[in-house]
């Protein structure tokens, strides 16, 4: 896993604009880098129980997997998210269970890579206390710096998406051409501020932009 970043969970925040959207916080070793997603209710849910922040006698369907897993020697290793296509983030989770060779019915170890959707498997990492990794490719098209707390611009006081940089980030106002115009990488990269900051109303028109092409 050389070659991936390595993530924590920062957080999972509840929108107070529009119902039933969450958006789960992970970010790199250093804390610099933030990659929001957004996520349901009950995988948000399942997520927060397993971090030991809802009550602990509710069961998720993540919890039955994790019971199954153990009864089976099945381990998860890691989740790995590695594509984003039109602000959709997929994941895959390594298992690790017992196979038995025909010959001399020999017992070994042996890999499984099961795609998965990117909620569930940080459900189920949490669960395992599985290591949670990304590409570098994900993060320079999705990921947010942070300064003393603050999203920044990493590059320019502009940046190539139309947003200011004082500390804080500020959205010019939009227009359906001005996402026309803008390349998929950068629509990505606004969407996420645009999540970070909940002005969903702004992300909804870049998600249907993405979801026409």
């Amino acid at each position: 896993m050389d070659q991936f970043i390595r993530l924590a969970i920062r957080g999972i925040s509840l929108s107070q604009i529009q119902s039933g959207i969450y958006v789960l916080l992970l970010e790199e070793e250093s804390g610099r880098i933030k990659l929001p997603i957004i996520i349901e209710s009950f995988q948000a849910q399942s997520i927060a129980s397993a971090l030991g922040k809802r009550d602990p006698s509710r069961s998720f369907t993540h919890d039955l997997f994790l019971s199954f897993a153990k009864e089976f020697h099945i381990r998860l290793k890691a989740v790995v998210i590695y594509k984003l296509v039109n602000g959709i983030f997929f994941s895959y989770i390594l298992l690790e269970g017992d196979s038995i060779k025909e010959e001399g019915n020999k017992i070994e170890k042996k890999e499984h890579k099961i795609d998965s959707k990117t909620s569930d498997a940080v459900a189920l990492a949490v669960r395992f206390q599985a290591p949670i990794y990304t590409t570098k490719e994900i993060f320079d098209k999705a990921g947010i710096y942070f300064e003393n707390g603050f999203p920044i611009d990493r590059e320019h006081d502009v940046s190539e998406t139309g947003i200011e940089n004082s500390g804080i980030l500020f959205f010019k106002e939009k227009s359906q051409k001005d996402l026309e115009n803008m390349t998929e990488r950068d629509l990505n990269a606004l969407l996420n501020h645009a999540v970070v900051n909940e002005c969903y109303e702004l992300a909804a028109r870049i998600k249907k932009e993405l979801d026409r092409r």
